[in-house]
């Protein structure tokens, strides 16, 4: 796996992870429009837990209070081929005392979807998290009817640890939510 420092900017040192069909790079506050228009696109918002208009200036005080304080590693995911940003992925609630975190993925672009890509984007997040930030732990929350996310997770070696019934109200209904969890077994 390869790690490029891009430089730093005020704010954040600006990584750069290649894989085969994406990149992932740090997300920067210029991605702010073009998060707000996937955020808020039905078919991503309705498997977020919250799903109220997102704006940008709740994505702004994310960034602020979130991500420049460490508490959270968001990148960008972009198309390799051509630059073209398509997604998000990110690392939040970052507990080092624990070693352990959230991860987090969309994908913002209709076209890309069913192609694998969530688990090239799932395993080069998990690598940076237990490599670079050396967590020992890794979990997603993932609503019971998100399938594509639930296979992804399943297939790329995260093990079902937990079913909270009726954890979420959306939609008019209660839904479960899956925990799944993959150990770093390299830092042990």
């Amino acid at each position: 796996m390869n790690y490029y420092l891009t430089g730093i900017s005020e704010y954040m040192e600006q990584i750069r992870i290649d894989g085969k069909r994406v990149y992932l790079r740090s997300i920067t506050y210029e991605d702010t429009d073009q998060i707000v228009k996937w955020r808020n696109k039905e078919n991503v918002k309705k498997y977020f837990f919250y799903r109220g208009e997102f704006t940008a200036e709740s994505h702004t005080k994310w960034l602020k209070e979130r991500v420049e304080t460490g508490e959270v590693v968001q990148f960008v995911v972009c198309d390799i081929s051509d630059d073209r940003p398509i997604g998000c992925t990110y690392i939040r609630d970052i507990d080092h005392e624990n070693k352990k975190a959230e991860y987090g993925v969309f994908l913002g672009e209709d076209n890309v979807r069913g192609k694998g890509i969530g688990k090239e984007i799932l395993n080069l997040t998990v690598d940076y998290a237990f490599n670079v930030l050396k967590l020992h732990r890794i979990y997603a929350r993932v609503r019971v009817d998100n399938y594509p996310s639930l296979y992804s997770f399943l297939h790329c070696g995260f093990e079902k640890e937990a079913v909270l019934r009726d954890s979420v109200f959306c939609d008019g209904q209660f839904l479960d939510v899956v925990i799944l969890g993959k150990i770093n077994r390299n830092h042990e």
